[in-house]
């Protein structure tokens, strides 16, 4: 008992000593806190954030810029990205790829499909959907049909309506016979896009097409087998 009442003691008498110094207890600079000024960075270590930052503004920069600046800066890009462990990063690098043109870009967005996280792959998609051409047209049509994750393979179904590509007509031809009404859904999307015919939202019409077959005459619109669909 008297141990305990000898060190509360002290623990007075030390913020007696103080408190002169000290306009209190709630500001860690005061020079009575044990351990100094309190900071959320560690030196020489940029935070993601900040990092992130920079990265779209590099991209920013050189997409103002002619061919050879973005080559160069996709470069730079294509040689960070593996060495990035936060997959936040990775994707902020293929996202800024898809502003940038060359073979520098589609080479380092072709990584990008093969990255471990989907959200990753996600964005290079929509990152080559946003290049087009033929390179960007072929990545994503190997990414419709090989890559697992169904968010993926939307946004690689999505992507390739975007370019325009009617060389992606058979790829979104196999989506359609995909059972997730979702994927035959964005598939035919896609292919009011790119295919030279607009066969409207009928699944069954773009079947016989894809298969070089005469679409079946269009159905009169029911409201009755809509409403029936939806539920």
């Amino acid at each position: 008992m008297n141990r305990s009442l000898d060190t509360l003691f002290l623990w007075l008498v030390l913020v007696a000593v103080a408190a002169p110094g000290c306009a209190g207890w709630k500001k860690p600079s005061c020079s009575f806190w044990p351990f100094g000024k309190v900071s959320d960075t560690v030196p020489g270590i940029t935070p993601p954030p900040e990092r992130m930052r920079q990265i779209r503004q590099m991209a920013s920069q050189a997409a103002r810029q002619g061919p050879a600046e973005q080559q160069r800066v996709a470069a730079e890009l294509a040689e960070m990205y593996p060495n990035q462990r936060d997959p936040l990063i990775r994707g902020e690098i293929v996202r800024a790829a898809g502003s940038l043109s060359g073979p520098a870009a589609i080479a380092l967005l072709r990584e990008g499909l093969k990255d471990s996280d989907p959200d990753v792959r996600v964005l290079a998609c929509r990152s080559l959907g946003k290049l087009g051409g033929p390179e960007a047209s072929l990545a994503l049509r190997e990414t419709l049909g090989s890559d697992t994750d169904p968010d993926v393979r939307l946004a690689a179904a999505r992507a390739l309506g975007e370019t325009r590509d009617p060389q992606a007509v058979a790829s979104l031809g196999a989506a359609l016979e995909d059972r997730d009404p979702a994927m035959q859904y964005r598939a035919v999307g896609s292919l009011r896009q790119v295919a030279p015919v607009d066969l409207g939202n009928d699944v069954e019409r773009w079947r016989h097409y894809v298969r070089g077959e005469p679409p079946p005459p269009e159905k009169p619109f029911s409201l009755t087998e809509t409403l029936r669909g939806m539920f």
